[in-house]
């Protein structure tokens, strides 16, 4: 899982220098926080006139169990293998079309040097061959003392897009609401092997967007929807600072509509993950995360007391809740039509 900038990090200049810079920097440190201008309800409450959808947040959260059933799963690992070859059923169960995009990643471990990844992308034709993304990595962190299993990174943005592809492959392209091809994609290495560095992180989304340029493919993908860590119980996705604000803007109107407002915070976090490569080449891209993942004031990993779990063995199913990937999935699913018909 990707990281924040520190407090103070932010220089003068535009929006493509700060994603240059984004792209060669990675440290678990704190960002700043624009105050929100409404006060947050409690966690976990939500207001009456919240608009259920079809994502079924049991189902996914099943989905989170079957991943940690395999237990840790960085790149390269027999288990993420395993892992792999169940997503492709499942997907493939949906009555979608399933693809693998193997590639062969250079690292900077002197145990790992190369590593053998593969993207895993479903695909739901629409009327128009226009496409958007909805996407997660499905990969978790290498660690050497610590048994990682990454409940919620990311076993929980691999749930809930696993649960949206079942939920919109049941539509009809009338009741989506949109004409676009959806393309679910999982992306193999997106942690650093090493240390989130250079190019040591974002190996799946890097390949992915340059087998895009390569083929001519770019000017297709009219969006990119990320999720990453929101499974938390204690959910807040603040907008992430560098995604296309249109975007950004629509989900979270959106969740505030359906009376998810206190879970979307009127605040900004700038973290580097796997829409950046995105950004980079002109697609526009959105990251929903939330990167405050459990507090402890004594015990608490790389991403400090305020982000406790992260990157620890701490991140286990107890810490999240259905109820959360029903927020997320449920704010995507209705924030769709709107971002179909803002991306012509």
């Amino acid at each position: 899982m990707p990281f924040r900038f520190p407090p103070g990090g932010w220089l003068p200049g535009s929006t493509l220098a700060i994603v240059a810079l984004l792209a060669a920097c990675k440290a678990p440190s704190s960002t700043t926080i624009v105050p929100a201008s409404a006060p947050n309800r409690p966690a976990g409450q939500v207001a009456a006139r919240e608009n259920p959808t079809p994502f079924d947040a049991e189902r996914a959260f099943k989905h989170i169990e079957k991943q940690v059933s395999y237990g840790p799963r960085p790149a390269g690992s027999a288990a993420l293998g395993r892992l792999r070859a169940w997503l492709v059923e499942e997907l493939k169960s949906y009555g979608l079309t399933v693809t693998t995009q193997p590639f062969v990643a250079k690292t900077p471990s002197k145990k790992f040097p190369t590593l053998r990844m593969e993207n895993v992308i479903a695909e739901l034709p629409g009327k128009s061959p226009e496409v958007i993304i909805i996407a997660s990595h499905y990969d978790t962190k290498h660690m050497e003392d610590e048994v990682f299993v990454g409940a919620n990174d990311a076993g929980s943005s691999t749930a809930v897009v696993l649960e949206l592809a079942r939920v919109l492959a049941a539509m009809s392209p009338e009741e989506r609401g949109f004409p676009h091809t959806l393309q679910f994609v999982f992306f193999d290495g997106e942690e650093a092997v090493v240390e989130w560095e250079g190019d040591d992180n974002t190996y799946g989304s890097r390949h992915f967007v340059e087998r895009l340029q390569s083929t001519g493919q770019t000017k297709r993908i009219k969006s990119m929807i990320l999720l990453d860590m929101v499974g938390d119980a204690d959910l807040s996705i603040p907008k992430e600072y560098q995604s296309s604000a249109w975007l950004a803007n629509i989900l979270h109107d959106t969740a505030h509509e359906l009376g998810y407002g206190a879970h979307f915070p009127k605040t900004t976090h700038a973290i580097a993950d796997d829409h950046i490569p995105f950004l980079k080449a002109g697609i526009p891209a959105v990251d929903l995360i939330d990167f405050t993942y459990g507090t402890d004031e004594v015990n608490f990993g790389p991403g400090g007391p305020e982000n406790a779990y992260w990157h620890t063995a701490r991140d286990t199913v107890d810490k999240l809740s259905p109820r959360s990937l029903k927020i997320v999935g449920d704010t995507v699913l209705r924030a769709l039509p709107k971002i179909a018909r803002a991306a012509r």
